[in-house]
């Protein structure tokens, strides 16, 4: 595998982690602080603490909390929700300094669909500088992005520019939708950012 016409040795990763943000369900949450969870792997970031909190909608979470930012969260972040976990997650990936490659697996899983949206927005333009690469079974967040790939059984079943899809027009494979519709009318989207 390459990246960047490089070899993908040990050093080539390495320096690769340095410029990659991840946000994942599957990532740990640690039985620290809630600021010493959002700093990990990014100490030096303190200065843009005020901004994260606020992309990643963490206020309620800060006030809610007992000591706010130095309440420990407990085993596997046991004193917040899934959802808040979530968000914990997005800000500590928010706390990278302009990383040229970001990875969103299912980064706003257990929120309701409004805050999805929003989220994702204010993400997008956060990281608008960067390779987004998000991974979800969400169409609605899916069709905000330039290019959408869609993958069943392993296999890429859907490739477009997002300002291609619509139902008419997007393939689909054999007996997979039925005849005329593709995953995305399967799926209820009608046009480009609709849903």
């Amino acid at each position: 595998m390459r990246v960047d016409g490089r070899t993908l040795d040990e050093a080539t990763l390495v320096g690769l982690r340095q410029v990659t943000a991840w946000v994942d369900p599957a990532v740990q949450l640690w039985n620290e602080s809630l600021l010493d969870n959002l700093e990990y792997g990014n100490r030096e970031a303190h200065a843009r603490l005020p901004e994260t909190l606020v992309c990643a909608d963490l206020g309620e979470v800060l006030e809610r909390l007992p000591g706010g930012l130095q309440c420990v969260l407990g085993e596997n972040g046991g004193l917040v929700s899934g959802g808040e976990g979530q968000r914990v997650r997005l800000g500590r990936a928010l706390q990278r300094e302009r990383p040229r490659l970001v990875l969103l697996d299912e980064p706003l899983r257990g929120l309701d669909r409004d805050t999805r949206a929003r989220l994702l927005a204010r993400v997008r333009e956060r990281w608008r500088g960067s390779t987004l690469l998000c991974v979800t079974h969400d169409i609605a967040a899916a069709v905000g992005f330039d290019r959408v790939l869609v993958v069943a059984e392993g296999r890429i079943v859907e490739d477009r520019l997002c300002a291609d899809m619509s139902p008419e027009t997007a393939p689909h494979p054999p007996g997979c939708c039925g005849p005329r519709r593709s995953f995305m009318a399967r799926c209820g989207v009608t046009r480009a950012g609709g849903g």
